[in-house]
C-alpha cells in the first residue's frame, strides 16, 4: 500500500510540475537550425581558439559529474568556461553546462544517476546545484547526459527532468537531453523508450546519440536515418538534432588524427589496422558527413558533433563543411535546397558554382538523375565531340567511345545499341546526359543516396587476368 501511494504522490507531482513548467516556459520563436558542439574540457586540453565560433549557434561544455546524494563535482577548467561564454556570447553562440556522459573514473554513471533521482531530496539537491551553475556562469541552460534510463528508472527520470526544466524555464533557460540512437523507426532498442511522453514534453530538444554501435559500421547513415525516423514519431522535428562522431571505432582514433595521417582519409570511412592504429578505424568521412548533413537540413532542427574538439582545421574541416551547406540552405531556402544534387568523384566532391556556367545535375519530372555533360566528362578525362546539325554527342577515350543523340533514349557503347531511360537535353545551352548508363560504360560505379541527394562516381579498377 506505501508503494501505491507513493508512486501516486510521484504521479500527481509529476503532472503539477509538469503544468507549471508549460506555463513558465519561455514563448520561442521558430528556432533556426541548430548546430551544436560538445566542448569536452575534462577529455582535451585544446586551445580555445581552435573553436570556430562562428559555425555553431550551441556549445555544450562538459562535462558535470553528479553524486548520488545530489550534488556535483566542481566545474572542470572554471576558467575556460568563463572564457568560452564570453566567446560564444561575442557570436551569439548559446552555451550549456553538459552533465553526465558515460562514465566517470572509468566507472559507468547510470547508477549513480539512477540513485540520485530515486529520491526527492537528492533531486532537489541536484536541481538546485545545476541551476547555481547556469546562474553562476550566465549560461543558457542544462544538457543532461543520463546514458541511459532504464525501465525501473523511467519514474525518477522523468520526475528529474520535469523538476530541472522548472528551475530552467521560470528563469528563461532550456533543457536538452542527449538520447540513444534507435535501430528501427518504429521499435528501437529498450534504451530509446525510456523517457515518458511528458519528459519529452518538458525537453527544448533532444540530441540523438546516433553511433557507437556494436558492428564493423558504429554510425552509418541507415542507424542515422532510423534514430532521426524513430524520435521524429515521439515529437516534433524541429526538437530533433542528429548526432554524428568525430572519432572511430574499435580504434577510437579522433578524426583529425586519421586526416593528419593521409588527407585522403578524409573522404572514406574506414582505414584498416596499421600505421595509424593497431586496430581498424570506422568513422565519419566528409562525404558521409555530407549525406547526414543534408537529410538533418531537411527532416529535423539540428546536427551534433561529439567531440568538436577532435575535428580538424582548414578545408577539411567537417565543422566547416557543415557550415557551408547549412549558408547554402539559408541562402536558398527550404524548397530550392531539397531539389539539389551533389556529385562525388571517387569520393572527392564534384562542385558545380553558378560561376563556372557549367550548369547543375537535376532530377526530372520522372526521377531520373541527368548530369551537365561538360564538367563531368572533363573530370573522367573523357573528350567531348558535338555535331550541332546532327545534335549527336560522341564521348570517348582509348578504350571505349559512346555516342548519344539529343532527345533520343538511346546509347550507342562502341558497337552495341541500348535503351536508355531517358533521353539526352539541351537546357539553357547546357547538355545533360542520363548518368547511370555512360558512366558505367567508361568503367564508373554510380551510385545514388537519395537521402544526401548524392551522386557518387567510382572509378572500377579493372579485374587482372
Amino acid at each position: 500500500m506505501m508503494k501505491v501511494q507513493m508512486k501516486t504522490k510521484v504521479s500527481m507531482l509529476c503532472l503539477i510540475l509538469l503544468a507549471l513548467l508549460l506555463l513558465a516556459a519561455p514563448a520561442m520563436a521558430e528556432e533556426e537550425f541548430r548546430v551544436i558542439g560538445y566542448y569536452s574540457a575534462t577529455s582535451f586540453d585544446e586551445p580555445l581558439e581552435r573553436v570556430q565560433m562562428d559555425k555553431y549557434t550551441h556549445i555544450m561544455y562538459g562535462f558535470l559529474k553528479p553524486q548520488t546524494d545530489g550534488s556535483i563535482l566542481p566545474v572542470p577548467k572554471p576558467e575556460l568556461l568563463q572564457q568560452m561564454v564570453a566567446e560564444a556570447y561575442a557570436h551569439g553562440v548559446k552555451v550549456f553546462a553538459a552533465v553526465g556522459g558515460f562514465s566517470y573514473e572509468n566507472k559507468p554513471l547510470e547508477p549513480t544517476f539512477a540513485a540520485m533521482a530515486a529520491n526527492e531530496e537528492s533531486r532537489a539537491r541536484f536541481v538546485q546545484a545545476m541551476t547555481d551553475v547556469v546562474t553562476t556562469y550566465d549560461l543558457d541552460g542544462i544538457e543532461l547526459d543520463w546514458e541511459y534510463p532504464k525501465q525501473e528508472t523511467e519514474a525518477d527520470y522523468e520526475a528529474l527532468v520535469l523538476e530541472l526544466a522548472q528551475a530552467m524555464h521560470s528563469r528563461g533557460k532550456e533543457l536538452s537531453a542527449a538520447v540513444a540512437g534507435a535501430t528501427a523507426a518504429n521499435e528501437s532498442a529498450a534504451v530509446s523508450k525510456m523517457i515518458t511522453p511528458a519528459a519529452l514534453e518538458a525537453l527544448d530538444f533532444i540530441e540523438i546519440m546516433a553511433y557507437d554501435l556494436h558492428t564493423t559500421e558504429h554510425s552509418p547513415l541507415w542507424f542515422a536515418r532510423t534514430s532521426v525516423e524513430y524520435w521524429c514519431n515521439q515529437l516534433p522535428a524541429d526538437k530533433v538534432v542528429l548526432g554524428v562522431p568525430l572519432y572511430a571505432r574499435p580504434s577510437w582514433v579522433q578524426y583529425r588524427h586519421l586526416v593528419q595521417a593521409d588527407p585522403e582519409y578524409a573522404y572514406i570511412n574506414y582505414v584498416e589496422a596499421g600505421p595509424v592504429s593497431k586496430l581498424d578505424s570506422s568513422y565519419n568521412g566528409l562525404p558521409l558527413l555530407h549525406d547526414k548533413a543534408v537529410y538533418a537540413l531537411k527532416q529535423t532542427g539540428g546536427i551534433m558533433f561529439f567531440d568538436i574538439n577532435e575535428d580538424m582545421d582548414g578545408e577539411l574541416s567537417a565543422v566547416s563543411m557543415v557550415d557551408e551547406l547549412v549558408q547554402q540552405y539559408k541562402a536558398v531556402g527550404k524548397q530550392s535546397f531539397e531539389q539539389q544534387v551533389w556529385m562525388y568523384l571517387n569520393n572527392h566532391p564534384l562542385v558545380f558554382t553558378v560561376d563556372d556556367q557549367m550548369g547543375q545535375p537535376f532530377i526530372d519530372n520522372n526521377g531520373r538523375t541527368l548530369v551537365p555533360l561538360r564538367k563531368v566528362a572533363q573530370a573522367i578525362g573523357v573528350t567531348v565531340d558535338y555535331d550541332s546539325a546532327a545534335q549527336t554527342i560522341a564521348l570517348y577515350n582509348d578504350r571505349q567511345k559512346v555516342t548519344l543523340q539529343i532527345g533520343a533514349a538511346q546509347v550507342q557503347i562502341n558497337d552495341t545499341v541500348q535503351q536508355l531511360d531517358c533521353a539526352p537535353q539541351v537546357i539553357e545551352g547546357r547538355t545533360y546526359i542520363p548518368a547511370r548508363v555512360v558512366f558505367e560504360s567508361f568503367g564508373y560505379q554510380v551510385q545514388w543516396n537519395g537521402y544526401g541527394r548524392s551522386i557518387y562516381l567510382n572509378e572500377q579498377k579493372p579485374i587482372e587476368q
